[in-house]
């Protein structure tokens, strides 16, 4: 590998799939594709039980139990859509990782042996960067926006019971967040520690979202980021392959053709020239040539 050579495009994502029990992911040019083993497979099963069965699982329960306005009813339910849809492609991530890794490692290092295009390569790094900061800074954004939120309902509730004695009808204490609690949270003692849990339990099924969500966009925009080049080699090889022809053609016929391409690009030119004096079946045979390697190269990604 060079020195400007960019290197683990998606560091950045496997940093955070180790601490969030997804998986020790390892960098292509390391060569392991086994992500569960020793430790590590304890604390990958614990994470999960504790955070995204169980944490899921009550997050599911709470749209179903009690009675809710429509507003919480809906923000409720748009939670529960969104993590259970997550549960499918956490599936993929916990079967399918080596074949994941095959993808990145295609990528990363069998694509760039072919072609090397690094200022494409480092400006696709850094887009994938920022849609992944941009996505984590607003998923941040909005948990504290929930949570600032709740805290303000909270402080009201408690303005609210002072003024009343007891034998008033004191309203019910509510958490910031759409999530079932199966035990009693009206005073401080557990309330306060309840709300902490939802925020850590949020904090970390959202991150898993968001890792997940940014990881296959960062894939997707990395494989589009590939095509494109593609797109420059066929487009170069066709180029390549006119001027080449055009070099067959016998300079007096050139100049006849020349005072009326004087006006076209050097590729329509050479174009122009090649169809007009060289058989279409010898262009064809030269252009099926050229493009036959094009493709061989990039036959990976295709």
């Amino acid at each position: 590998m060079t020195k400007t050579r960019p290197r683990h495009y998606f560091g950045f994502h496997y940093r955070l799939l180790r601490v969030l029990g997804l998986g020790r992911w390892h960098h292509p040019e390391e060569r392991k594709t086994s992500n569960f083993h020793g430790w590590y497979l304890y604390y990958s099963i614990v994470t999960q039980v504790v955070w995204v069965a169980g944490f899921v699982g009550l997050e599911t329960i709470d749209p179903f139990v009690g009675e809710k306005e429509m507003d919480r009813f809906m923000f409720s339910l748009s939670f529960v859509i969104t993590h259970n849809l997550t549960l499918i492609k956490l599936y993929i991530f916990f079967f399918k990782n080596a074949d994941i890794q095959e993808i990145v490692r295609t990528l990363e290092i069998e694509l760039y042996d072919y072609y090397q295009n690094i200022d494409k390569n480092r400006a696709t790094v850094k887009t994938s960067k920022i849609i992944t900061a941009s996505f984590i800074f607003f998923g941040w954004l909005t948990i504290g926006n929930g949570n600032v939120y709740g805290t303000i309902q909270d402080l009201h509730w408690k303005s609210l019971v002072a003024t009343l004695n007891d034998t008033s009808l004191h309203p019910v204490r509510t958490l910031p967040q759409p999530i079932y609690i199966p035990w009693d949270y009206q005073k401080d003692k557990s309330y306060i520690p309840t709300f902490v849990l939802e925020t850590v339990g949020l904090l970390w099924t959202g991150h898993i979202v968001m890792t997940i969500d940014t990881f296959i966009a960062s894939v997707i925009l990395h494989m589009g980021s590939q095509f494109e080049i593609l797109n420059e080699a066929i487009t170069t090889a066709y180029d390549r392959t006119m001027t080449s022809l055009r070099e067959g053609v016998h300079p007096e016929d050139v100049s006849n053709q020349g005072q009326h391409s004087s006006v076209l690009s050097v590729e329509d030119s050479n174009e122009r020239v090649v169809r007009a004096f060289i058989p279409k079946e010898e262009i064809d045979a030269a252009l099926q040539t050229a493009f036959r390697n094009c493709f061989r190269q990039h036959q990976v990604l295709i």
